[in-house]
């Protein structure tokens, strides 16, 4: 744990601690997503992220927090979350002074970028102070003094990429992938309701939940540099009459649209593993380029949805493309999912059936 202190405008003396997970007393003062929080703030996922907590106590009481995900192995790009101060204590600048240490700890290891979003104005004002600009959506991002040419050259092509399934480490380098303007495909992401204007960053914690259990899979196309230049996300249908039909979301930065096939390759083997015969990509019908990619490994045109989408101008239809594998075994059985008859209840109905009363 680092410590530091800073003199506040009302002359109080702030403590600023620097903590990481397990944070043990500390896990109940400080924000998390609650889809993870037991798991990151319990230490169980250091081995990907790198979430260092900056908690500012006066006269040993908690009054801020905020923190920053990065990748383990890398830590050159991150997102920083969970901003709060208690209510008492706002306008004596805690707030500022802990961002100013989460910056320095994170150029500190090399970092050029961070990402963050705010629907506040107060709060807008604050990142700007210490660098952040508005970027995508409601989301601002702060650049290193030396990666002003972040945009162009941190995805550039370096070297043929290869295929992995996606780790927690991924989140902030996903989100580089996201909120990078290119390509300027409508649908970003179909499951999480991301477009083409939306920022991404938690975005990542519930697609990673979501294909837990072998409802789905992620796919990650990493070039040399250890960045993700490609996702492929794809998610089962949760019934037992569409268990194997998925539905697949894909994104790949232009310097690697080359190798957008063997990505959607990879994909549909991780379909075929979970027993899923049909993978449907919903694309807007503007979207020539990401048509292609997967017109490429076999998808076709199976449907068309008329005026489905919305670009702020016109309507655009939503065109469904599927790729149809080779027949499979279910994977579950029907009383697996809700509201289906359980084992238990077939016996006893069908004992019913072949009992009879005393005449």
């Amino acid at each position: 744990m680092r410590t530091e202190t800073v003199q506040l405008k009302t002359s109080e003396q702030l403590v600023i601690k620097t903590l990481h997970p397990p944070l043990h007393d500390y896990a109940d003062k400080v924000g998390c997503w609650g889809d993870v929080r037991d798991d990151l703030l319990n230490g169980k996922l250091t081995e990907w992220l790198f979430t260092p907590y900056f908690v500012g106590e006066i006269d040993g009481e908690v009054v801020g927090s905020m923190s920053y995900y990065t990748p383990t192995d890398t830590r050159d790009v991150g997102v920083v979350e969970f901003v709060q101060t208690a209510e008492e204590h706002r306008s004596k600048g805690i707030a500022s002074a802990l961002m100013d240490c989460l910056i320095r700890s994170f150029r500190a290891d090399d970092g050029i970028a961070l990402y963050l979003c705010t629907t506040n104005p107060i709060a807008g004002s604050l990142y700007e102070k210490h660098g952040f600009w508005y970027h995508v959506g409601d989301g601002m991002r702060y650049l290193a003094p030396e990666a002003s040419d972040f945009d162009q050259t941190y995805l550039a092509y370096s070297g043929p990429a290869h295929s992995r399934e996606a780790t927690w480490g991924d989140l902030p380098r996903a989100s580089v992938l996201y909120n990078h303007r290119e390509p300027r495909w409508l649908i970003k992401d179909y499951f999480t309701q991301t477009f083409r204007e939306t920022r991404f960053e938690s975005h990542y914690v519930r697609l990673m939940r979501q294909i837990e259990d072998q409802n789905g899979a992620f796919v990650v196309l990493e070039n040399r540099e250890q960045r993700i230049v490609g996702t492929a996300v794809l998610k089962r249908f949760d019934t037992f009459h569409e268990q194997h039909i998925a539905t697949l979301s894909f994104r790949v930065c232009p310097s690697y649209f080359d190798q957008a096939a063997e990505l959607l390759a990879a994909a549909a083997e991780k379909a075929k593993a979970l027993s899923i015969q049909g993978l449907q990509i919903y694309i807007a019908d503007c979207d020539g380029d990401q048509k292609e990619m997967a017109k490429t490994v076999g998808f076709t045109e199976e449907a068309r949805l008329r005026n489905q989408l919305y670009d702020g101008e016109n309507r655009l239809d939503m065109l469904v493309y599927t790729l149809w594998m080779r027949d499979t075994t279910p994977l579950r059985k029907e009383e697996d999912y809700y509201g289906n008859r359980k084992p238990w209840q077939a016996e006893r109905v069908a004992a019913a059936h072949t009992w009879r009363p005393k005449t």
